[in-house]
């Protein structure tokens, strides 16, 4: 229990609530506070609407963040209608959610300052040039964004808010040392007793079963005689891997492509600048510029005059510096005056870009480098055979493609296309599908609908392991359920077990009143001395059994019986109960845990609460 409480204080909803989180919500985006334009709602929570754009940003970022997470496995999840439809629909209530939040906490007055927001700004990583805040970056990637600075900041001022709301919330949830003890005692807690077992084999021939019995079983149990949905196909394999083995390169092939690239065999020229930058919508902007120039001219130190005169705060208060840039890094205007510089310490003149107007000093220089052929042609031979096969790979599948196309009720044509041979198999279910069918992304195509109604070529399916497949059922088998006779062995086994366990019981009853009358049980009695709940030595359903009996007040022993999972049955005995041990090294973060858990409890209730009082329409998100 100890190892759940942990994980789950690990879990992404315990840090959401206990870390404030704000980059990606902010950057899913709110295009209704950048433009006023009207447009569709995928919701009105408290009349208050939730923006299509919203969705769709908060729908896109989802998207990229399963993507990390689950890397080649992404498209064959994405490929599950259902799990999409599920997503969709979570991606739509969490934002109700959100929105519902900032309004219970605009309502109680709760606010953030500006300058907790220019903070916040601040420490994004994304706007972080080694280690340091660069505007440039900040600019250019709110404007590649689609945000004003003054659109973000309100953005963010908002998800701020609402955050404070769920830190105030979280942080309110206490569980006082006494309670964390007596947990920390009851888990681990060890009991004595004992247990013996009748055999459920033992009162087989005594079991006496019914034509009735067997037809009622069959009626009351349809779920177990339903058969798997079952398909035969025929499909054409190409695969990169194997394209590639086949591919031959000579010497020559290895060096000319060389020769063709070395800018990818050469480290970039790298160079440390600093500037000062005057924004446009500065007062005097350019004669600003012109004497912040001219005083450098005249010997003044380049740090002193970035921090009076520069516009860019979060630099100039590192004496301008940009730290190291490479070519391309930079806004056109300023990255081609940056290297247009020829020694450490020379000047531009005043460059204007889109931010307003620079001067840029280089402080520092490294020289770019070509690596020798020699170094680097296993490499090359490598990368230009992945390419020579990729092109081969491509042509191939476009080939497949069309013909799969052209001639829908066969493969044949299109697998001699390309030199491919079409394969069958025999009748498979889902889960025991052949091993080059197994893809989820493969099965989630063949158990479709059309191709099972129509019975033609697919389009092509492309796999995470660089393969392509049409594939065409040629046979399909639906569930169904199966007739009695078919089944009627199994239910006679099924049934003679359960009347099997009954006798069981009414024997362990006996053998119970008779232990607790200290008389012959008639069987042999396992004795169970101190174990912990997390006993294994045992079956797992007497260790259960033992652990929720309530002892009794004047220590004596207690009994009860139990229907045991195979369908033996057994009594068993409580003798005695000791207490746990108490760590105390284990109490301050077995603590941390149990408030972090009441506090996900608590949270989840809130929203629930707020979601039962709101007025909430949800519109369609397609």
């Amino acid at each position: 229990m100890l190892e759940r409480i942990r994980e789950g204080s690990q879990s992404f909803t315990a840090k959401a609530i206990l870390v404030l989180i704000i980059l990606t919500f902010a950057l899913a985006g709110v295009g209704g506070y950048i433009t006023g334009d009207t447009e569709d709602a995928v919701a009105k929570v408290n009349g208050e609407e939730i923006p299509r754009s919203d969705y769709d940003r908060a729908y896109e970022n989802e998207r990229s963040r399963l993507q990390e997470q689950f890397g080649d496995m992404f498209s064959a999840i994405t490929s599950d209608p259902d799990y999409m439809r599920n997503l969709r629909s979570g991606v739509l209530e969490g934002l109700i959610e959100q929105e519902l939040l900032v309004q219970y906490a605009e309502a109680n007055g709760m606010r953030v300052g500006s300058e907790q927001v220019k903070a916040a700004i601040r420490d994004i990583p994304q706007f972080r040039t080694a280690g340091q805040f660069d505007n440039d970056v900040y600019l250019m990637s709110l404007r590649n964004a689609g945000y004003s600075p003054e659109a973000f900041a309100s953005v963010m001022q908002q998800d701020m808010t609402r955050n404070q709301l769920i830190r105030g919330l979280s942080e309110s949830e206490f569980v006082l040392e006494p309670e964390a003890l007596a947990f920390l005692r009851l888990q681990n807690q060890s009991r004595s007793g004992g247990f013996v077992v009748a055999s459920n084999e033992n009162f087989e021939d005594q079991v006496e079963i019914a034509e009735q019995d067997i037809e009622t079983f069959y009626q009351q149990n349809q779920n177990m005689f339903r058969t798997e949905e079952r398909l035969s196909v025929a499909y054409v394999e190409l695969s990169l891997a194997a394209i590639e083995s086949d591919a031959e390169i000579s010497e020559e092939e290895v060096r000319e492509y060389y020769e063709q690239r070395q800018q990818q065999y050469s480290t970039e020229e790298e160079r440390r600048v600093s500037h000062i930058l005057i924004e446009f919508d500065t007062d005097n902007a350019k004669e600003k510029a012109e004497q912040a120039l001219s005083e450098l001219e005249q010997g003044a130190d380049f740090s002193e005059v970035a921090k009076t005169y520069s516009d860019d705060t979060f630099s100039a208060e590192q004496g301008g510096d940009l730290d190291w840039i490479e070519s391309g890094m930079m806004d056109e205007d300023f990255d081609a005056a940056a290297f247009e510089l020829e020694s450490v310490g020379d000047l531009s003149g005043i460059v204007e870009t889109s931010f307003g107007y620079h001067i840029i000093k280089l402080t520092d220089l490294r020289e770019g480098a070509v690596t020798p052929f020699s170094e680097v042609q296993e490499e090359v031979r490598q990368q230009l055979l992945a390419e020579k096969a990729e092109n081969l790979y491509f042509e191939k599948q476009q080939k497949l493609a069309e013909i799969s196309f052209e001639q829908p009720d066969t493969l044949e044509p299109a697998a001699e296309e390309i030199g491919a041979t079409v394969r069958r198999t025999d009748l498979f279910t889902r889960e025991r599908a052949p091993t080059p069918l197994s893809d989820d992304v493969i099965l989630n195509n063949l158990f479709s609908e059309q191709l099972i109604e129509e019975k033609l070529n697919s389009d092509i399916i492309e796999t995470s392991d660089d393969r392509s497949l049409v594939v065409r059922v040629t046979e399909h088998q639906p569930i169904r359920v199966k007739e009695l006779d078919e089944v009627r062995g199994q239910i006679v086994e099924e049934l003679r077990v359960e009347k099997a366990q009954q006798l069981a019981l009414q024997k362990a009853e006996e053998w119970m009143q008779a232990w607790q009358s200290d008389e012959d049980v008639g069987n042999d009695i396992v004795w169970l001395d101190s174990i912990s709940r997390n006993n294994s030595e045992y079956p797992r359903a007497i260790v259960q059994e033992l652990f929720s009996m309530s002892p009794a007040a004047d220590s004596e022993a207690v009994f009860t019986t139990v229907a045991l999972p195979n369908g033996d049955a057994a009594v068993v005995a409580l003798t005695e109960v000791s207490q746990g041990s108490e760590n105390e090294s284990q109490i301050d973060e077995l603590q941390a845990q149990l408030q972090n858990r009441q506090a996900q409890v608590m949270l989840q209730a809130f929203i629930s609460n707020l979601k039962s009082d709101a007025d909430i329409k949800r519109l369609s998100t397609r």
